[in-house]
């Protein structure tokens, strides 16, 4: 017995210590050491900033481009509050810009007769597309009041105008390259038409609107005295606007091609936009046709019909300035058959 107690006082005694033993502490987890934050680049300046620095200074300008090669290797540049003409004969990234391009450019300022201009161009960054542009509006009664260096540069857009003329004050027709026309007949509110402004949707060889219309344009400067020489620059025939820039439909629709089931609708917009033709026997009208393609000139063929019956036919057009339509007016089927070929 006394042997057997050895051995079990000693594995009393080992657990004894062992319970009392405490666990080491976990060490601490090692905090992961800050990272610094990027460096910010700084801001380009406002163009603002970059027109006071003036003549000799070379700057950096963000903004939005307000033209494409229709004013030929020229480039306006705008923020919400001023512009800046850039120009280059050799930059291909100046000259592949169009309306609607956010941009990042620097160059060198200096003055070409009157007009601040960045040349030579050192760098141009593109930095997204499609971008909205901010146009100035005034009325034609008020027009002077962009005709100033306040608005160089800038998009602006002449409301109410009711006259082109040329400088000898007779009505402008044809309309020529490098050649100034008359805001109103008015000699200090001239628009230039820059002669790249060429083919179908160009302005060189167009014939203005009649009536009352909107200009639109870049203010632009060309002075050899060092003062005045202020002229508004249009680029596309599209910124002689008529009605708004709404469709506009001219008088009515009319059937054309006549025949027992059938007829074709035409009608004419004085703006570009889409095509829709409803048509019923009753004036609640039921059946639609809808064209996307923007156009002036609207046709549409309306089959399966009955003979001799009389449909009302309504027809609208859309773009982004909104939608022209106009009264259902009656349209008459025959009894011919269709002719051969149509």
């Amino acid at each position: 017995m006394k042997q057997l107690l050895l051995p079990a006082l000693l594995l009393s005694t080992t657990l004894a210590a062992q319970a009392q033993r405490k666990p080491a502490p976990a060490k601490p987890a090692t905090a992961p050491a800050p990272v610094a934050p990027a460096p910010v680049a700084p801001a380009p300046p406002t163009i603002t900033a970059a027109r006071a620095a003036g003549p000799g200074a070379t700057v950096t300008i963000r903004g939005t481009v307000t033209n494409g090669p229709e004013l030929g290797q020229l480039r306006f540049v705008q923020d919400k509050v001023a512009g800046l003409a850039v120009f280059s004969t050799t930059n291909s990234d100046l000259h592949t810009l169009v309306p609607g391009d956010s941009v990042q450019i620097t160059g060198t300022l200096k003055n070409y007769n009157g007009l601040l201009e960045m040349d030579p161009v050192a760098s141009v960054s593109k930095i997204a597309s499609g971008r909205p542009v901010t146009v100035v509006e005034v009325p034609a009664a008020e027009m002077n009041t962009v005709f100033d260096d306040a608005y160089e540069g800038r998009l602006v857009r002449i409301k109410g105008v009711t006259s082109l003329a040329t400088a000898a004050g007779t009505p402008a027709e044809s309309l020529k390259g490098n050649t100034n026309y008359l805001l109103n007949g008015q000699k200090n509110n001239p628009v230039r038409i820059h002669v790249a402004s060429t083919g179908e949707k160009g302005l060189v060889d167009k014939t203005p609107p009649t009536g009352t219309f909107d200009v639109v344009g870049s203010v632009s400067q060309f002075t050899q005295n060092g003062t005045g020489g202020y002229q508004i620059l249009p680029r596309l025939s599209s910124d002689f606007v008529v009605a708004g820039g709404l469709p506009a439909i001219e008088g009515e629709p009319v059937p054309t091609n006549v025949y027992r089931n059938g007829f074709t609708v035409v009608f004419q917009t004085a703006n570009p936009g889409t095509t829709k033709v409803e048509y019923g026997k009753t004036s609640a009208l039921g059946t639609v046709v809808d064209l996307p393609a923007p156009t002036r000139l609207h046709t549409v063929e309306i089959s399966n019909l009955e003979p001799n019956t009389s449909y009302y036919v309504r027809v609208s057009s859309t773009n982004a300035a909104g939608t022209s339509r106009s009264a259902a007016v009656p349209m008459l089927t025959d009894n011919k058959k269709k002719p051969v070929g149509r």
